[in-house]
């Protein structure tokens, strides 16, 4: 029975060793499992964190183009009144007749007759014998 008893120890203390074995196997699993996790965790919070500042500058962009469509809007505004402005500013060829005109009255240029002239000339011509 010497050898039953030392087998059963052999074979116990192997059982242990495999389970002490198997225990730090387990536990390096776990160690593993726990940094991965945590290494997981991580990326998770910076994909977070990147969705949230590019929310942030989604939304800065909106406001920015929703300034600019405002902005235009205004500018398209502004040239409809000008054209409308436009259309009832005078044409090249009405302000050169108007420069004709302003020419032909211009009291610097043309040339008028006085009262007392032209007295004087109704007499010099009533005095003339006239011709037959």
């Amino acid at each position: 029975m010497v050898e039953k008893g030392e087998d059963v120890r052999v074979v116990t203390s192997e059982i242990l060793r495999r389970v002490n074995e198997d225990n730090r196997r387990i536990r390096l699993l776990e160690q593993r499992m726990d940094r991965m996790d945590d290494s997981v965790g991580g990326l998770e919070d910076n994909v977070l964190s990147d969705l949230d500042e590019l929310k942030m500058g989604i939304e800065r962009l909106s406001d920015k183009i929703l300034k600019i469509s405002e902005k235009l809007k205004g500018i398209e505004d502004e040239i409809e009144r000008v054209k409308k402005d436009l259309g009832k500013t005078a044409t090249k060829s009405e302000v050169k007749q108007l420069e004709t005109f302003v020419n032909i009255v211009n009291p610097i240029t043309s040339k008028f007759v006085t009262r007392e002239e032209l007295e004087r000339m109704m007499d010099e011509r009533s005095k003339v014998p006239k011709r037959a």
